[in-house]
C-alpha cells in the first residue's frame, strides 16, 4: 500500500505551490494514470515518491509518504546527457543488482518488444545514437527484470511506436505490478488506469488543486464534466438570484438615502433613519448569503494559440522531391511534398524516422524562400537549460513575448525559470510559441504531441490543422494519426511508403 498525507510541493526560489495538502491512498496492483497540465507537478511527485533528494535541491516537501512496497522502479521522462554516451551494454551494467537481475526474463522482454539485442555486443554504439523508442525499450526492460513491485513510469509512452505502444497497454492492464503512471496518451489512460490523480493550478496557475478518483480515466472524465456543468448551472443561478435580491436593495437604499438628505421632517426624518438601519442588516445579510452561493468550478485555463499573417505557399509548388534517394541507413526513399500538404510519417522505433526527418530540414533549409519551424524530438537539441522563456524568444519585442506566454499559461515567475525547471509540456509550448511569433510557412515536426496532456492535445491538434503552411511530421500518437486527416507515410525498412488507412 502507499499512502500520501497532505504532501505540498513548494518551489524554493517563489515559494509557488506544486502541490497543496495532497492525499489519497493506492492499494497493491492498482493502476494509477497522473495526468494534468504542463507544469503542474506531476513528474516532481512521481520523484517524491521515488526518492525525496531528486528534487529537494528545488523543491520543499511537506507532508507524510508512507510507501509499504519492497522494491521502487523509476523510468524517468528522460535520460540523463551522462548516460547518453553510454554503450547500451554500458547502460545495462551500470547500478545492475545481479542478486535481483533475472536475464531470462530480460530477454524475453527483448523479443516482445521487437528490441535489437546486438546493440548489446556493439561498443561503438552508444545510447545517443538509439532511437528515443530504442532508449525506452532498454530503460523498461532494465526495470522490469530487477523484479519490482511498484513501478513507477514518467510518461511510458513518449517514444514508442504503435506496435510497442500495444504491448505497453496489455503490460499495465494485465501486470500484478503496482503502477503510477503520468501519461499524455489518451488510449493508453483508457486502456489501462484503475483510477486518475489529476494536478491542477487554477486562478491563472496560483492555486494547486487536485482531483482523485477509482474510476477509469472515461468514466473520470464523462464524470468531471457532468459535475462542472451541474456546478456551473447551480452556481449561475444562485448568482442571478443574488444579483436580482442586490439590485432590488440598492434600488430602496437609494430611495431611501435620497429621501434622508432631502426631508425637512423630523418625524419623517426618523422613521427613514429606522428604516436606514434595518437596511443595514438587510446588507449584513446580504454579504453573509453572498459567501454562501454554490462557487463557479475553476478550471485550468485552456491553450490560446493561433497562427495568424503566415506567408501561403503555392498549393501546386513542389516544396521538397526526392527521388529515389538512398539514406544511410539504407532505405530507398522516393517522397514529394507541395505547398500546402500536411504528411505524417510512421514507423517501428529505430527504423530511422528521426534521421529521416533532419535529412529532409537539412535539404529544405538551402531554400530561402522556405521559413522553416523544428520541433526535435529530443528538445535539448535546440535548447540550453540555463536559458528562460524570455530569453529563448528574445528576437521579439518583450510585450509581444510576454503576452504569447500568457497565452500559454506561463506564470510571471516561470518565464525566468531555466528550461532545466520547466516541464516537458511547457518546453513544447515553447516551440509553438516560436512559431507562431515567427510566422513559419512550413513546420517540421518530430513527435509534436508527445508532452502534451490529455486536455491540451485537442488544442494542439487542432491548432496544427487550422495551420495554413505545410507540415512533415513523425509521430506515434494515435488520435494524432487519425484525427488530423494529414496523408500518412510509413518508413519501412526499405522505403517510405504511402498509406491508404480508412479512418
Amino acid at each position: 500500500m502507499l499512502q500520501i498525507i497532505n504532501v505540498t510541493l513548494t518551489h524554493q526560489n517563489d515559494l509557488s505551490k506544486l502541490t497543496d495538502k495532497l492525499s489519497f491512498t493506492l492499494s497493491t496492483g492498482e493502476k494509477l494514470g497522473i495526468i494534468g497540465e504542463e507544469g503542474t507537478g506531476k513528474s516532481s511527485l512521481l520523484q517524491a515518491i521515488y526518492q525525496p533528494n531528486l528534487i529537494s535541491s528545488y523543491l520543499d516537501i511537506e507532508g507524510q509518504i508512507t510507501n509499504q512496497f519492497k522494491k521502487l522502479a523509476y523510468l524517468p521522462q528522460s535520460l540523463e546527457k551522462s548516460v547518453l554516451n553510454l554503450s547500451p551494454s554500458e547502460f545495462l551494467y551500470q547500478d545492475l543488482d545481479y542478486d535481483m537481475f533475472d536475464f531470462n526474463h530480460f530477454y524475453q522482454l527483448a523479443n516482445q518488444l521487437n528490441f535489437k539485442t546486438d546493440h548489446l555486443e556493439n561498443d561503438q554504439l552508444k545510447m545517443k545514437d538509439l532511437s528515443g523508442g530504442e532508449r525506452l525499450k532498454l530503460q523498461l526492460m532494465k526495470l522490469l527484470a530487477h523484479g519490482p513491485d511498484l513501478l513507477l513510469l514518467d510518461e511510458p509512452s513518449a517514444d514508442l511506436d504503435l506496435t510497442s505502444l500495444e504491448w505497453l497497454a496489455q503490460f499495465i492492464k494485465t501486470s500484478p505490478l503496482t503502477i503510477i503512471f503520468i501519461s499524455h496518451d489518451q488510449a493508453l489512460l483508457e486502456a489501462c488506469a484503475t483510477a486518475i490523480l489529476h494536478l491542477e493550478l487554477v486562478k491563472k496557475r496560483t492555486v494547486a488543486s487536485y482531483h482523485f478518483s477509482k474510476t477509469n480515466y472515461s468514466d473520470y472524465i464523462t464524470n468531471r464534466l457532468a459535475a462542472f456543468v451541474k456546478q456551473s448551472q447551480l452556481a449561475n443561478k444562485e448568482k442571478e438570484e443574488f444579483d436580482k435580491k442586490e439590485a432590488r436593495f440598492k434600488r430602496v437604499h437609494e430611495s431611501v438615502q435620497h429621501q434622508l438628505e432631502h426631508t425637512k421632517d423630523s418625524t419623517a426624518g426618523r422613521l427613514l433613519a429606522k428604516k436606514m438601519k434595518a437596511l443595514k442588516s438587510q446588507e449584513s445579510r446580504l454579504a453573509k448569503d453572498q459567501n454562501q452561493l454554490t462557487k463557479a468550478p475553476l478550471e485550468m485555463d485552456s491553450l490560446n494559440l493561433f497562427f495568424t499573417d503566415i506567408p501561403r505557399l503555392a498549393k501546386q509548388r513542389t516544396i521538397l522531391h526526392l527521388q529515389d534517394q538512398v539514406l544511410i541507413s539504407g532505405q530507398v526513399i522516393s517522397f514529394l511534398v507541395k505547398g500546402q500538404d500536411k504528411v505524417v510519417i510512421t514507423g517501428l522505433n529505430g527504423i530511422g524516422k528521426t534521421k529521416l526527418l533532419k535529412y529532409i530540414l537539412e535539404t529544405l533549409q538551402a531554400d530561402p524562400t522556405l521559413s522553416i519551424g523544428y520541433m526535435p524530438q529530443n528538445y535539448e537539441e535546440l535548447l540550453n537549460p540555463e536559458q528562460s522563456p524570455l530569453e529563448f524568444l528574445d528576437d521579439y519585442p518583450l510585450e509581444d513575448i510576454k503576452s504569447i506566454l500568457a497565452s500559454l499559461q506561463f506564470t510571471r515567475e516561470e518565464i525566468k525559470h531555466g528550461f532545466g525547471q520547466l516541464s516537458g509540456g511547457q518546453r513544447a509550448k515553447l516551440f509553438l510559441a516560436k512559431m507562431v511569433l515567427d510566422k513559419n510557412n512550413l513546420l517540421i515536426l518530430d513527435e509534436p504531441t508527445r508532452h502534451f496532456s490529455p486536455t491540451s492535445q485537442p488544442l494542439v491538434r487542432q491548432l496544427f490543422m487550422d495551420y495554413p503552411g505545410a507540415i512533415i511530421s513523425v509521430s506515434h500518437d494515435a488520435y494524432f494519426i487519425n484525427e488530423t486527416g494529414f496523408s500518412i507515410f510509413q518508413l519501412t525498412d526499405n522505403d517510405l511508403l504511402a498509406q491508404a488507412i480508412d479512418r
